[in-house]
């Protein structure tokens, strides 16, 4: 039996292995390899600069095609030439909707890459009840995008599902092991923070307009524990602050000491996981959500204890049960727990990683999205038959 076709609309040009870390390209580049024995696929980006117009990833070919005006019509050509029987768009919904009107035989899914594409300041016309229902299934990375999704369109009738993103055990050397906290130490001691306790943010900070007990809560950490560092990942990250740490940290409600806020060094070639490996527990701050999952996976698997500052547990599908006070617990009360307990610290961070061992490696992100594919067979099939 002849593999299903499946064509890979990227949002961008795949630059995700050139260091860029764009959350949807490095989710493309890292998953798709895995689906490639499965399904035949071809992946399509857009032409930037001194890139190749063509080129693989693994197996699989991918083909930058020249934005702008004339991006569609090409696109159009590769695919109604190769007749793909799948079109899965990555973060483009009017350009899914425009697929699926001009490719009827196809069946077009939607990847959000997550909620804020529903929000007010988007495109006006990126998310309607016509679009959303215009493509054959909906693709989110979690379930909590999910409930927001169907929260704001009750009555959508386009199936969901969810497939989070992956990460690799083999990209770093977790903490909780000797030659993990050997490098740890080397690595503090060289940026000058030895005998620091390690803060990772990953999102942003509120401005002074917003309502928030964050940056409070954060005040109040530095605070209870003086060797306290709060860190940012490198500015190429996704969810990093643009401006300064500490540019931002003063327009807060509560002001937090600019000389304990600071940004990790972007060095040449270092890894994703370099930032990982300092830290002693990452707190996830609101305005994440475009790398929320891929970044909260990889932290896992690095064997690092997660915080959502929007939700104060521990994420749902890592350790659930937890710090002392539970669910009643503030932000700042579990952070300083985590800072304080080394052993809880390691039970933490060695259960997260063994989930991602056995639920979220990017072959089992594969996995579901190749179901996902299949499925869409069946009730795109099923879904026609009800409209005749």
């Amino acid at each position: 039996m002849d593999r299903e076709k499946v064509a890979v609309i990227a949002p961008g040009a795949l630059a995700a292995s050139s260091g860029k870390h764009r959350p949807a390209e490095k989710v493309l580049e890292r998953m798709i390899p895995h689906a490639a024995e499965r399904l035949q696929i071809r992946i399509f980006g857009i032409a930037d600069g001194p890139m190749p117009s063509q080129g693989w990833i693994g197996s699989v070919p991918f083909y930058r095609l020249p934005g702008g005006r004339l991006y569609l019509e090409t696109l159009l050509r590769h695919l109604r030439k190769w007749r793909p029987d799948t079109v899965d768009v990555h973060g483009r919904p009017l350009l899914a909707c425009q697929l699926k009107g001009r490719l009827p035989l196809s069946r077009v899914l939607l990847t959000l890459p997550s909620a804020p594409v529903f929000s007010p300041s988007c495109h006006p016309k990126a998310c309607t009840p016509h679009v959303l229902e215009s493509v054959d299934g909906l693709i989110v990375a979690s379930e909590r995008a999910k409930a927001e999704l169907l929260e704001r369109f009750p009555a959508l009738l386009t199936p969901v599902w969810v497939n989070p993103p992956g990460s690799s055990l083999e990209d770093g050397v977790p903490r909780w092991t000797l030659e993990g906290e050997q490098q740890r130490r080397r690595r503090l001691a060289d940026l000058g923070w030895a005998d620091r306790k390690i803060v990772l943010l990953s999102g942003r900070l509120p401005t002074a307009g917003e309502t928030s007990g964050i940056v409070t809560a954060l005040s109040d950490v530095l605070g209870r524990v003086p060797e306290a560092l709060l860190l940012f990942l490198a500015a190429d990250l996704p969810g990093s602050l643009r401006e300064s740490p500490e540019h931002r940290a003063t327009d807060g409600p509560a002001a937090l000491d600019p000389k304990r806020i600071v940004r990790l060094p972007a060095t040449p070639n270092a890894p994703l996981s370099d930032g990982y490996a300092l830290a002693d527990c990452l707190v996830l701050l609101p305005g994440n959500d475009a790398a929320s999952m891929l970044t909260r996976i990889e932290a896992m698997a690095m064997g690092v204890p997660i915080l959502d500052a929007s939700d104060p547990r521990i994420i749902e599908f890592a350790v659930d049960g937890l710090l002392a006070g539970g669910k009643e617990a503030s932000l700042a009360d579990q952070i300083v727990l985590l800072l304080q307990d080394e052993e809880l610290r390691r039970v933490f961070g060695s259960a997260g990683r063994e989930i991602i061992r056995r639920h979220y490696r990017w072959e089992h992100a594969a996995d579901r999205w190749v179901d996902i594919v299949r499925a869409g067979c069946v009730l795109t099939a099923s879904r026609r038959s009800a409209k005749t």
